[in-house]
């Protein structure tokens, strides 16, 4: 799944609730057809936790199924074979868990025919609801009141979307530039597309608020001090309309933070970047948890991997890097050797490529599977890294892409970790412009940084890894 925002949007945490109820409704559905009012009825009605445990499977199921994920618009015959299989295999789990523990058994013979009824429900519940998207009766009409490349950036997120929850409906366009410019101004294009109106003067903006019924008007302007409609503004927000920043809103609908069109007032006065004491020790425990259990878990494997590694080619098992940590103090990161030896010794620093001839046969396979970064859960442990946080990068490129990418230096205020949110956001990419999307997700995750979120990346981290996807 291709998470967009650490904060699901009201409509897709009403849409899973709705389909929980659903999926405990299909067992009792089941029970009634196959028991009737037997006395086994009875005693079922009181088990409450047998119901519960039914959706709780069936969801997790679902979600490594990545069947809550509606960014991206499927046909309906997809989502009925994934539903299908993720049933399956939510069945599957249920009845492994029922055969340890046969007090949780709903009933003889009833586990098909729950299977067939829920998964109906299910169906018929999903189609109704992408059926709500694309008719964009869930949606909040939107006002957009914009100039410059900040309200293509947002339009284009919205489009892009199939699970988008807002409606443009009108965009006052307040400085189109000028045709001998030569500058391309997208806004009525994006009009055009939206089939939203276009509007070039903000002097009725508060009747135009009025006429299109909007819910909410986003001012996305890169430069705010001329053209400003402050009085037309101030009257919608004492209307009870509440009025945004453009960048606020592309945080909010995207996930990230666009560092090239932001300035350091924004990011003064934004709310967030909140790191109190009670913070830091759950995240410190957390870290010294998770690395003792995990290093304990995976001895079997790293043994394995060790020996796959010095069979395969010379050199070290285990492969140290400078790095830069928290505040910019360099540690050395471990991690299994997947290169040849000197792999860098003709050609200096570089990023790793797309069949980069430098990886090894194992190292290939470690690299498409994670096993490499296993080691540095030795640095979680010594407390120079974090599990969750930015990845942590080389001296020289930090002190490059910090001369070419603006708040680059800002991601060290925080410790690196073996997984974060731009890992499980975005693919892996060695260019400039990789890096520069990696940022605004850890930008947004630096201010946003919670127990909750971290927990959130970590199952993400489990997903990816079990079925491919993030970072290289």
């Amino acid at each position: 799944m291709l998470v967009s925002s650490s904060r699901p949007s009201p409509y897709l945490v009403s849409f899973v609730v709705g389909e929980s109820l659903l999926m405990a409704l299909g067992p009792i559905l089941a029970v009634y057809l196959r028991l009737g009012t037997s006395a086994e009825l009875f005693t079922f009605r009181y088990s409450w936790y047998r119901l519960l445990l039914v959706p709780v499977v069936l969801q997790i199921t679902f979600y490594y199924s990545d069947l809550h994920n509606f960014r991206i618009a499927r046909p309906f015959i997809w989502t009925v074979a994934r539903v299908t299989q993720a049933m399956a295999l939510g069945t599957l789990a249920l009845a492994v868990l029922y055969y340890f523990l046969p007090t949780l058994l709903l009933g003889r013979g009833v586990l098909f025919l729950a299977f067939v009824i829920t998964t109906c429900l299910v169906l018929i519940w999903r189609g109704l609801y992408g059926w709500a998207l694309k008719q964009k009766l869930l949606s909040s009409r939107l006002l957009i009141v914009c100039s410059g490349s900040l309200a293509d950036s947002i339009i284009d997120e919205l489009v892009s979307r199939a699970d988008n929850i807002y409606h443009v409906v009108c965009l006052v366009d307040l400085n189109p530039p000028p045709a001998e410019d030569g500058e391309v101004n997208l806004i009525p294009a994006w009009a055009h597309l939206l089939r939203a109106d276009l509007r070039t003067s903000a002097d009725e903006l508060v009747g135009l608020t009025r006429y299109y019924g909007a819910s909410m008007v986003v001012v996305a302007m890169v430069e705010k001090r001329e053209n400003m409609p402050l009085e037309q503004l101030l009257t919608c927000r004492m209307l009870g309309i509440p009025v945004v920043t453009g960048e606020d809103f592309f945080e909010q609908i995207a996930g990230r933070i666009l560092a090239s069109r932001i300035r350091p007032g924004w990011l003064v006065f934004s709310p967030g970047f909140a790191t109190g004491a009670l913070r830091r020790f759950t995240k410190r425990t957390m870290d010294i948890a998770l690395s003792l259990v995990g290093l304990i878990l995976t001895l079997p494997l790293s043994l394995l991997v060790a020996l796959a590694i010095k069979l395969d080619s010379k050199g070290p098992v285990i492969y140290s890097q400078e790095r830069d940590g928290q505040y910019g103090r360099r540690f050395l990161m471990l991690k299994f050797r997947s290169m040849v030896t000197d792999a860098e010794e003709q050609s200096g620093p570089v990023w790793a490529e797309v069949n980069d001839p430098r990886i090894t046969r194992v190292g290939r396979l470690l690299r498409g599977t994670r096993l490499d970064e296993i080691p540095q859960m030795w640095n979680v442990l010594a407390g120079d890294m974090s599990f969750v946080g930015p990845r942590p990068e080389r001296p020289h490129f930090t002190d490059r892409l910090a001369q070419q990418l603006p708040y680059y230096r800002e991601r060290l205020q925080v410790k690196p970790g073996i997984t974060g949110w731009a890992q499980v956001c975005y693919p892996y990419g060695s260019s400039t412009a990789a890096a520069l999307e990696k940022l605004n997700y850890d930008l947004y995750y630096i201010k946003h940084s919670s127990l909750s979120m971290d927990i959130m990346i970590l199952l993400q981290t489990v997903k990816i890894l079990l079925f491919g996807g993030g970072g290289r």
